[in-house]
């Protein structure tokens, strides 16, 4: 009797993490990193693809490099937004054991409502890489400007100092200030002198 209640809820708990790859695959994420996002089986990803895109999943490299988040400003400044996200909405479905491919689709799905018609800045693929990779582990501590786990040039979200926006950011970086506003300092620097002259 015990035994079956266990398969019943494993059951259950594999019917959402398939719940969530359908998800996914909404987003024409390939197949590899839905199995790794939803946790299910590489076979199922991709017959789950096929499902929803109507073609088989691409081979291929997946992302590897997450310096490419540091690329742009609009890069630093999204990859921040989409992991306070994701980091808020993975505590609010603790303890579910599926908190988080839960908190990766809800995340991933505001995102993507912000460009309306046209392709987000970031895929679901890249920011697999960010989250799986680099706060898998560390996600709880985000928004308090936790180091990511990558090997090497880890990265965490900072608010400016001068804007208190948030975005990813160097891990060595302390007292950060955007682009923008260095932008804006230096412009007023320069304008100072022609401010006091025709004060």
């Amino acid at each position: 009797m015990h035994t079956t209640g266990t398969l019943q809820k494993a059951s259950q708990s594999y019917s959402s993490k398939i719940a969530i790859g359908e998800a996914l695959a909404g987003f024409s994420i390939r197949a590899v990193t839905i199995a790794a996002v939803a946790r299910i089986r590489p076979t199922d990803a991709r017959d789950i693809f096929v499902r929803f895109v109507g073609v088989p999943s691409k081979s291929g490299q997946t992302p590897k490099s997450h310096r490419w988040f540091l690329g742009r400003r609009t890069l630093r400044l999204h990859s921040a937004f989409l992991l306070l996200s994701y980091a808020s909405y993975r505590q609010q479905y603790e303890p579910n054991y599926d908190a988080h491919g839960i908190a990766f689709v809800l995340a991933y799905y505001n995102y993507q409502c912000l460009f309306p018609g046209q392709q987000p800045e970031i895929s679901a693929e890249r920011l697999a890489l960010l989250i799986n990779a680099g706060f898998g582990s560390r996600w709880r501590k985000i928004a308090d400007g936790v180091s990511s786990d990558f090997e090497a040039d880890n990265v965490k979200v900072l608010k400016c100092r001068k804007c208190a926006v948030p975005h990813l950011v160097e891990a060595h970086q302390i007292g950060y200030v955007c682009e923008e506003c260095q932008a804006a300092t230096k412009l007023q620097k320069a304008a100072s002198p022609v401010l006091k002259l025709a004060a």
